[in-house]
């Protein structure tokens, strides 16, 4: 049974470059339909065959990823360089971008509804440790099954992320809110949102299994404000060539950090920041 027609996915179709940004940087979120296609999903799940899984805080079945799956196979991998996606990550925070991390999460039937909560710890978590805590992150969900109302769909509370409100602090979780909203999407979509935004999932009452990728990625002057692991040449031997830049050494970062009155002003452009950025 496919997801049943969502004015809010539908609302992303055919969308300009501008328009992304735009509805991202409002809304907390976009939708890039098929994003991925057949052939890649069913190589990915193919690829996900082996990959060892383990329980997680909201269930004891094998609903993570137990390693990083683009450390396990070609296919997620190159995933990480998806143009889809990338150009558009690219036309929102800049050329320079640094991939975080990569996560395989399944909803198994009968998984319970997860909290509203955001993926931002901007001091640091004991679950997280430093990962999370990048001042500006964008994360990706790549979508290898639809989802329904019955089967583990998002919930969101859009504009959540650009609120200053106590309420909205990002350590925070809600077992619901009266202004979420759920959003069913179909296989292949790509859902890009603001790692502060407030999203959780619905329960999984049906028989099926949902199979789900997160990917990340920050801007490079965006560090976290603590070390985390680089990947080994181990975790790095499945990523290509081209991407390799983007992915080695998960702390590096262009910007000075001491504070500096005197420092040189840059005398560009600058359109990433215009308020004509949203349009056409």
């Amino acid at each position: 049974m496919a997801p049943a027609p969502s004015p809010l996915r539908n609302r992303c179709l055919g969308m300009t470059q501008p328009q992304r940004i735009c509805q991202l940087e409002t809304e907390g979120y976009v939708i890039i339909p098929d994003a991925i296609s057949p052939a890649t999903i069913a190589a990915l799940k193919a690829e996900f065959a082996t990959l060892p899984m383990r329980a997680s805080f909201f269930t004891d079945k094998p609903a993570f990823s137990a390693i990083p799956p683009h450390t396990h196979g070609p296919v997620c991998a190159g995933l990480i360089g998806n143009p889809a996606v990338l150009n558009f990550a690219r036309a929102l925070m800049g050329d320079e971008l640094v991939f975080m991390h990569s996560f395989y999460i399944l909803s198994h039937p009968g998984s319970p509804a997860l909290e509203l909560h955001t993926d931002y710890q901007p001091f640091g978590s004991t679950y997280s440790q430093w990962l999370e805590s990048c001042p500006l992150r964008l994360r990706v969900l790549y979508y290898l099954d639809d989802t329904r109302d019955d089967r583990a769909a998002l919930r969101i509370v859009p504009r959540s992320h650009i609120c200053f409100h106590a309420d909205a602090q990002p350590y925070r979780r809600y077992h619901d809110h009266p202004d979420e909203v759920l959003l069913p999407l179909h296989v292949g979509d790509a859902f890009v949102f603001a790692t502060r935004l407030f999203h959780g999932v619905g329960p999984n009452t049906t028989a099926e299994t949902r199979g789900m990728i997160e990917i990340d990625y920050r801007p490079l002057w965006a560090r976290p404000y603590g070390p985390v692991p680089d990947w080994t040449d181990e975790q790095l031997r499945h990523v290509p060539q081209e991407l390799r830049a983007m992915v080695e050494r998960r702390n590096r970062t262009d910007a000075a950090w001491e504070f500096d009155t005197k420092r040189a002003a840059v005398d560009v452009p600058a359109p990433g920041m215009s308020p004509r950025r949203w349009d056409p």
